[in-house]
């Protein structure tokens, strides 16, 4: 019997046209990709998986428009498996997904502050619930979880008031970028481990102007206290860092994953939003073409998506599944990098609509 999981993808923006006319909004995207990791998982014969092969279920939400999953509807119980529907439409949601947006997570939108509660209380009372961000999807989960305080049943709740989002001071950072990945995340899933080092970085798309970083008092504390860098809270990890921008994405093993990242789109329509969202800022000519040819950076001569997009999609599948806390996934030498060409992601951070 397959491992359905049912996955909740809140669309926080609208692709730029060109993006929209070919590949719909950033809901359809995840979910032909995250099917597509599933076939590739369940068709390696190394990879053995504790609940059997996994299906894929998306059920989208629009929360700029303010439509959030109803508390009702997320999964409150472990799930059983005499239940036929698991997984499926009519089933609990299994876990959330927030897309990437050209909003930043600081904005004072009433939709944004909806979204921050919404992860609050899913966090808080929803154990069962895995959520995972992208690119501002990221940054609102750690504004969320790691910037403040939140209530529950009318007390108020402490969060570890340590990291915040605001804009980098180095500007955008977009297309191919090296991330070294923390050992402490790659041991979670092997893949991972095998295919990266520092010598052989991660390499996705990003497309990004805003950062999580530590706040100004703790920056401050971490100075008077002689420390170095600024330990995340208890359970919680980098996944890794890149020149310019210091996490690269969080994890909490068994509840949040996040990426800076993207493995939603491939070069083309990376290009496209680039393009797109340079007009629309008034870039200057050379700096889109220089953003353009990180874009387009490979490792192979002629060669396009040739980054490690597929791998990231195959992480977050295992992570959904409850795969990351195991250790059945230990042969994994085949997946992601050994399975075809791969298809890359993109920087999400789309231009506003006008």
């Amino acid at each position: 019997m397959a491992h359905r999981i049912h996955i909740a993808v809140l669309d926080t923006d609208v692709p730029c046209q060109t993006v929209y006319a070919q590949r719909g909004l950033y809901s359809s995207q995840f979910r032909t990709l995250l099917q597509s990791a599933a076939k590739r998982v369940n068709a390696n014969a190394e990879l053995q998986l504790q609940n059997g092969p996994l299906a894929v279920h998306i059920s989208a939400f629009d929360a700029v428009g303010g439509s959030l999953p109803p508390l009702e509807c997320l999964r409150s119980t472990p799930r059983s498996p005499a239940d036929s529907k698991a997984g499926g439409p009519f089933s609990p949601i299994d876990a959330i997904l927030i897309t990437g947006s050209a909003s930043s997570a600081y904005d004072l939108d009433p939709w944004i502050r909806e979204l921050e509660s919404f992860i609050q209380i899913v966090h808080t009372e929803f154990p069962l619930i895995k959520m995972f961000g992208s690119c501002f999807g990221h940054q609102i989960i750690a504004q969320a979880l790691l910037s403040g305080s939140h209530e529950k049943n009318g007390a108020e709740v402490g969060v570890h008031p340590t990291f915040h989002v605001e804009h980098s001071a180095l500007g955008f950072e977009l297309g191919i970028q090296a991330i070294t990945l923390e050992q402490s995340f790659t041991a979670h899933f092997p893949m991972l481990a095998q295919h990266t080092s520092p010598m052989s970085p991660f390499r996705i798309q990003l497309i990004h102007g805003d950062i999580v970083v530590p706040t100004p008092a703790a920056k401050a504390a971490a100075l008077v206290s002689g420390q170095g860098n600024i330990p995340l809270p208890p359970g919680w990890m980098n996944i890794g860092r890149s020149a310019v921008c210091d996490i690269q994405g969080l994890y909490y093993p068994g509840r949040i994953l996040t990426y800076q990242g993207h493995f939603e789109f491939d070069v083309w329509s990376n290009r496209a939003l680039c393009i797109e969202f340079g007009r629309r800022g008034n870039w200057p000519t050379e700096s889109v073409q220089r953003y353009i040819e990180q874009i387009e950076r490979t490792l192979v001569p002629g060669a396009e998506d040739d980054d490690d997009a597929k791998c990231a999609a195959e992480v977050v599948l295992l992570f959904f599944a409850g795969e990351d806390n195991s250790d059945v996934v230990r042969k994994s030498s085949g997946l992601g990098l050994g399975l075809g060409s791969l298809v890359a992601p993109n920087g999400m951070l789309t231009p506003p609509l006008e």
